[in-house]
């Protein structure tokens, strides 16, 4: 458009000489001639010069391209949504266990949520063994050995029935498959029901002639792992050097009464015995009684093959050098105070923290009586190869004196009451009946 301007703008000055000129020389005709020419040249100039714009107008840009600076307009900012950071996940507080306040505690004092019943009635109860028929077998100064059976399933015993007699004081009790092992005063015996009509009908002699005539005698069962039973063998004295190696110790055996041999040796009077979830033995211990009120104290040992737990000279607090190789006890109690019945639970009733907890059964003190009494609950932990412990009381009697425990099907804890003839049933909540969960 710019070459097409200025073309025209040239024609218009020089047509307009031309023009001036007719009107002046009109009349001539001389002069005719000279405007013919003026005219001819003048359309001759014309020509070159639209030839020359045309050109340069058609003419190839210069190589060099002309720059022309066009103002932009300042840009708007564009918006950009901040993206909002993901909601944090945030881990929900754990809801507070509720502590169950329909409880009944008919004896002593329980953690808040227990309940304590009476389950059942037996002359003077020494040990406990549940049997693979689900019945409460209940060991008894009477020389005989009771079957306690909850038939109505409302948490209490309504049927007792006698099921082997003539063992004169048995203290433990242990089920392997479908016979019970007896631990009775110098003997081991076996016994089955094999016409199932709730009574022994097939004994068998499997030890005999245990070093029991002194001071203590064979005290509780336990089955392990391997399939051997493993029977706590109490001292003939209170402290003194035994004539018989199987005296204090902890002894190993097969069910047939084959392969006797001492497991460990220096306990003066380990009534229980017990495994825990690792497979560990276990056993309480009592202390000598010729020190006085306050030492030593009674303990619970974690028992390993050929370990010397250093009785006679050796106890918790007391040290010489002939206790360098002794093993110290896992956790002590009080002294005099008989630490006694011995159990893991092992249920599903008591909350998941009381899980392999030690249950040990503190019979008190017939010296002593103002010596506690009660079940009291240890929490052991692994510590390299051997426990470390923490206890508390679980339950705290001012009557009664127990001397076992053990752990129902359902999940119940069991105590043997010696002095007042009852076996106690404790749950967490509600008393309930027996059924497993």
């Amino acid at each position: 458009m710019g070459c097409i301007c200025r073309l025209s703008r040239a024609t218009k000055i020089i047509w307009a000489k031309p023009t001036l000129n007719k009107m002046r020389h009109a009349q001539g005709v001389s002069h005719f001639v000279l405007w013919y020419r003026e005219q001819m040249v003048t359309k001759r100039m014309l020509y070159l010069m639209g030839v020359i714009l045309l050109t340069a107008c058609a003419a190839p840009p210069s190589s060099t391209p002309t720059i022309f600076f066009v103002p932009s307009a300042t840009p708007r900012p564009i918006p950009t949504r901040t993206p909002s950071p993901p909601p944090r996940a945030t881990a929900s507080p754990a809801p507070s266990p509720t502590i169950p306040t329909n409880t009944l505690v008919e004896r002593g004092e329980l953690p808040p949520g227990f309940s304590l019943v009476v389950y059942g009635h037996v002359p003077g109860p020494t040990s406990l063994a549940f049997g693979p028929d689900g019945r409460l077998y209940v060991a008894s100064t009477d020389q005989s050995v009771y079957a306690l059976a909850d038939q109505d399933h409302d948490g209490r015993a309504d049927q007792r029935q006698v099921f082997v007699t003539r063992v004169p004081i048995p203290l433990g009790l242990a089920w392997l498959s479908d016979t019970l092992y007896i631990s009775y005063n110098g003997f081991v015996q076996s016994a089955r029901d094999t016409n199932q009509d709730g009574q022994a009908d097939r004994t068998r002699l499997i030890l005999s002639n245990l070093p029991a005539s002194g001071r203590h005698q064979n005290d509780g069962l336990a089955v392990g792992a391997d399939g051997y039973l493993y029977l706590g063998m109490g001292s003939t004295c209170d402290a003194c050097d035994e004539a018989d190696s199987r005296s204090a110790t902890i002894l190993r055996f097969k069910p047939d009464g084959s392969e006797v041999s001492v497991f460990a040796t220096g306990l003066r009077n380990p009534y229980d015995v017990a495994f825990n979830a690792q497979g560990d033995l276990f056993a309480t211990e009592n202390g000598r009684d010729d020190l006085g009120r306050d030492a030593p104290a009674e303990e619970l040992n974690h028992i390993q093959a050929g370990g010397d737990y250093g009785w006679p000279p050796c106890w918790a607090g007391h040290q010489t050098a002939k206790c360098s190789n002794a093993h110290q006890a896992v956790f002590t109690f009080t002294a005099r105070s008989s630490a006694d019945g011995l159990v893991f639970y092992a249920g599903r009733n008591f909350p998941t923290d009381y899980l392999d907890n030690a249950f040990v059964a503190v019979l008190g003190s017939y010296v002593y009586p103002d010596l506690p009494r009660g079940v009291m609950r240890v929490r052991l932990t692994p510590n390299e190869a051997t426990y470390q412990a923490t206890g508390e009381w679980f339950l705290k009697l001012t009557e009664g004196r127990p001397l076992d425990v053990t752990v129902g099907p359902e999940g119940g804890l069991y105590v043997a009451d010696y002095d007042q003839g009852l076996i106690y049933r404790i749950v967490y909540g509600a008393p309930g009946g027996t059924t497993e969960d």
